[in-house]
C-alpha cells in the first residue's frame, strides 16, 4: 500500500521545514504525533493570520505616522519662522525706541545696549559692553549717583545725570533701573532705560528761572484769556493793586482797576487794540483796591498758539506813578525857568534833550519844540565825537556837579561860547537827569582876549622898562664910580696937604657915593621884585630855612630857633621866598641892639596858605612906625647912623602883596619884633 509522506501533508511551510529537518518519518506517522503536528500547524496558521494582521496594522500605523511627522514639520517650520519673524519685529522694535535700553550685572558692568545708546551718547555699542557707566569720565556728582542706585535695595529706582558724550558735548540722561534675575543663569542684575533729557531739563531750568523773574519782578503781570478776562497774575499785581489772585480772577481789568480819571480815549484805543489782536502800548490812570489812583505804563500784547490760533493776552504794568509826579515838578518849574534870563537845559542820560527854556532855545536860534528830543550834539560841539556825552555822565556822576565850558551851534551855524553849572540827578526810580544851567560867556571870552593883548603889552613893557632901569642905572653908576676913583686918585696926589676937616671931607664923598650906588641897585631890585618870575617847585619849608641859617652863619653871635613841621611841602617861587625871608632876617639882625642875636624862623600850615613869622630881640618899632618901615627909601635910624637903602621891607611888602599874601607885625619896645606874612602853599603856573 502506498504510504503517505507526513511532510507532505498540508501543513504550514515552517513547520514542514521543521518536521523533514528535526522528525524522523517513523515517528511522524504515528497518530498522536500527527495529531500534536495538526495542533501545531493550526498554531503556525493562526500565528500566520495574526502577523498579517499586525503586519496591516504596522502598515496603516507607519503611514499615519509618516503623515503625522509630515504635519509636524510643517508645524515645526511655521514656528520658526513665526518666531524669527518676531524676533525681527522685536529687533526692529528695540532699535526704533529713542531710549536706551540697558542691562547690566550686579556689579554695574553692562550686558546689553541697544543702538540708541551710539545715538545719544555717541560710542560704539560693541565697546561699551563690558564697562561700567562710571568709566564714562563722569563728574563725582553724576558718579555719586549711579553709585547710589546700584546700591538701592529697593525694586526701582531712577534719578538723572549729566553724561559727557563722544562728542565733547555734556548731556542730561534720566536713568530708571529694576532689579531683574535671570531663571535661566539664576544670576541678579539690572534692567533698565536711559533717556536724554537735556532739552526739557534745560527747559525745566529756563522755566524755572523765568517764574522766578515773573515772581519776584516789581512789574505786574496779567495773563488773560481770548475774552479777556484774567487767568492769573503775579504777586506784583496784587503788591500794586491790593486785589489777590482768586479776587482778580475771571474778571477784566478794565472793570475794577479803572475809574473816573481814567483817560477815555486811552480806554477807547485799547478795545480797538484788544478787539483787532493787536500790541498796545500807553500810560492810564488805574485805582487799586482802597480807591486809591497811580500810574501805569501799559504793554498788551496778543498769544497765539503753534497754528496761529489766538489764545489770550499778556500785560505788564509798570508802575510810573513817581515819575508822573516827578514830570509834574518839572512842568511846575517850567513856567518859572522859562521866565530866566540864564539858560538851562535837561537831558536824560543817553544824551535827549527833554527840556529846554526860552531863553536857551532864543540863543540858538529855534523854538523849544525843535530842540526838544534831539541829541545834544545836534546844539554843543564837544558832543559831536561819539562817546564823549557817555563819558561826561560817567564822570559827573562821581562828582555829582562840575562847572565845563563848551561851544553851542545856532540854526545859522555861527558858533557862541558857554559855560554849564551842572548837574547829576536821579529820580526815586533811578531814571537819571543831567541839569545844566548855561551862560552865554562870549564877552567873558573878548574880555580873556583883550587881557591876554594887555598881558603880552604889560610884559613887554616890563621887559622895556627892565632894560630902561638896567641902562639908567648903569649911567647913573658910571659918573658915581669915577667921582669915586678921582676922589681917591686926588686924595693920593695930595694926602701930604690933607689935614683934618679936610681928609674927614673926602672920606664923607666916598661915603656918599657908595650910598648913592646902593640906592640905585636898590631902586633897580625893588622894580623888579614880583614880576621877575623864577621857576615854581616842590620843596620843604625846612631845607629852605636851613640854608638861609647858614647864610648868616658869621663870627657875630647869632642863635636861631626854628618852629615848625619838619616835613611840610610847598609849590611856589623858592628863590622869591628865599627873599623874603632873607630880607627880614637881614633886618633883625642889622638893627639889634642886643649883644646875643635871637633870631626865629617859624611856619604853620593853614587851609591853603603857609603861615610864616620872623622874630628878633631887637629894640622893637614903635607903633606909628608900622607902616612907614614898609614905604620905599624910609628908615627909622639917620643913614649916617646906620647905613641903610630902606628897600628890604618895602621889597617884601610889594611880592607879598603880589602873592595875594598878608603882611604885618608885632612889636614891643625894648624886647623885639616879630614879622607874619601869608604864602600860598600851592602855586598854579601861569601861561599867557
Amino acid at each position: 500500500m502506498l504510504t503517505l509522506d507526513n511532510t507532505d501533508t498540508v501543513h504550514h511551510r515552517l513547520l514542514k521545514r521543521q518536521i523533514r529537518k528535526f522528525l524522523p518519518p517513523e515517528l511522524a506517522e504515528r497518530p498522536e504525533m500527527t495529531e500534536f503536528l495538526a495542533s501545531i500547524n493550526q498554531a503556525y496558521a493562526e500565528f500566520e493570520d495574526d502577523l498579517g494582521r499586525v503586519e496591516h496594522i504596522l502598515e496603516q500605523s507607519s503611514n499615519e505616522l509618516f503623515k503625522t511627522n509630515r504635519e509636524l514639520a510643517r508645524i515645526a517650520q511655521e514656528k520658526t519662522e513665526e518666531a524669527a519673524t518676531t524676533s525681527r519685529r522685536l529687533e526692529e522694535v528695540v532699535g526704533s525706541i529713542s531710549e536706551v535700553l540697558i542691562q547690566m550685572d550686579e556689579a554695574g558692568i553692562i550686558t546689553y545696549l541697544n543702538q540708541a545708546w551710539e545715538t545719544i551718547t555717541g560710542y560704539p555699542v560693541a565697546e561699551s559692553l563690558g564697562k561700567k557707566l562710571t568709566q564714562f569720565s563722569l563728574g563725582p556728582s553724576s558718579a555719586e549717583k549711579i553709585a547710589c542706585m546700584l546700591s538701592f535695595r529697593g525694586e526701582s529706582t531712577k534719578d538723572f545725570f549729566l553724561f559727557p558724550t563722544a562728542g565733547g558735548t555734556d548731556k542730561w540722561l534720566n536713568l530708571s533701573l529694576r532689579r531683574h534675575t535671570s531663571e535661566q543663569a539664576g544670576r541678579a542684575g539690572f534692567i533698565g532705560t536711559l533717556a536724554d533729557v537735556t532739552a526739557p531739563y534745560l527747559a525745566r531750568l529756563e522755566l524755572n528761572r523765568l517764574a522766578l523773574v515773573v515772581k519776584k519782578t516789581k512789574n505786574s503781570i496779567v495773563i488773560a484769556d481770548a475774552d479777556g478776562k484774567i487767568t492769573w497774575v503775579n504777586e506784583a499785581f496784587s503788591r500794586l493793586t491790593g486785589y489777590s489772585f482768586e479776587e482778580a480772577r475771571g474778571q477784566m481789568p478794565g472793570t475794577f482797576l479803572q475809574g473816573p480819571k481814567t483817560s477815555a480815549e486811552v480806554r477807547k484805543e485799547i478795545g480797538q487794540k484788544l478787539r483787532a489782536k493787536e500790541l498796545f502800548h500807553g500810560e492810564l490812570i488805574n485805582y487799586n483796591k482802597a480807591g486809591q489812583e497811580y500810574w501805569v505804563e501799559l504793554l498788551i500784547e496778543p498769544l497765539f498758539d503753534e497754528e496761529n490760533n489766538h489764545i489770550g493776552f499778556i500785560a505788564v504794568e509798570n508802575d510810573v506813578s513817581a515819575r508822573k509826579k516827578q514830570e509834574e515838578r518839572i512842568n511846575q518849574l517850567v513856567v518859572w525857568i522859562n521866565e530866566s534870563s540864564e539858560a538851562v537845559q535837561v537831558s536824560d542820560e543817553s544824551g535827549t534833550l527833554l527840556f529846554v527854556n526860552q531863553e536857551a532855545a532864543r540863543r540858538i536860534g529855534k523854538a523849544p519844540e525843535e530842540i526838544t528830543g534831539t541829541h545834544i550834539s545836534t546844539i554843543e560841539k564837544i558832543f559831536e565825537q561819539e562817546g564823549t556825552w557817555s563819558a561826561h555822565v560817567q564822570d559827573l556822576k562821581s562828582r555829582s556837579k562840575m562847572i565845563i565850558e563848551g561851544i553851542h551851534k545856532r540854526e545859522d551855524g555861527s558858533t557862541f561860547p558857554v559855560e554849564a553849572s551842572v548837574k547829576y540827578h536821579e529820580s526815586e526810580e533811578g531814571q537819571g537827569y543831567v541839569l545844566a544851567f548855561i551862560r552865554d560867556i562870549t564877552e567873558r571870552r573878548e574880555a580873556e582876549k583883550k587881557l591876554k593883548l594887555y598881558m603880552r603889552d604889560l610884559e613887554r613893557i616890563n621887559a622895556e622898562l627892565d632894560q630902561f632901569a638896567y641902562v639908567v642905572s648903569h649911567d647913573l653908576k658910571a659918573p658915581l664910580r669915577a667921582i669915586n676913583n678921582l676922589s681917591e686918585w686926588i686924595e693920593e696926589d695930595i694926602s701930604h696937604l690933607l689935614e683934618g676937616d679936610t681928609r674927614e671931607q673926602f672920606t664923607l664923598l666916598r661915603g656918599r657915593v657908595h650910598r648913592m650906588e646902593n640906592l640905585i641897585n636898590g631902586i633897580l631890585t625893588y622894580s623888579r621884585a614880583g614880576r621877575i618870575k623864577t621857576n615854581k617847585e616842590y620843596f620843604l619849608v625846612k631845607n629852605v630855612v636851613d640854608e638861609l641859617c647858614d647864610i648868616f652863619n658869621t663870627s657875630q653871635a647869632i642863635h636861631f630857633r626854628l618852629e615848625g613841621p619838619q616835613q611840610l611841602q610847598i609849590f611856589s617861587e623858592k628863590i622869591t621866598l628865599v627873599q623874603v625871608l632873607q630880607n627880614l632876617v637881614s633886618n633883625g639882625i642889622k638893627y639889634n641892639d642886643k649883644e646875643s642875636i635871637e633870631i626865629t624862623i617859624g611856619w604853620s600850615e593853614k587851609e591853603e596858605v603857609v603861615e610864616f613869622y620872623v622874630s628878633d630881640n631887637g629894640p622893637g618899632i614903635k607903633p606909628e612906625f608900622h607902616q612907614r618901615i614898609f614905604v620905599i627909601f624910609q628908615t627909622l635910624q639917620s643913614r649916617d647912623e646906620l647905613e641903610s637903602t630902606g628897600v628890604g621891607l618895602a621889597i617884601v611888602k610889594k611880592i607879598i602883596d603880589e602873592k595875594g599874601g598878608d603882611l604885618r607885625l608885632e612889636s614891643t619896645l625894648g624886647e623885639g619884633t616879630t614879622f607874619y606874612f601869608s604864602w600860598p602853599k600851592s602855586e598854579k603856573t601861569e601861561t599867557v
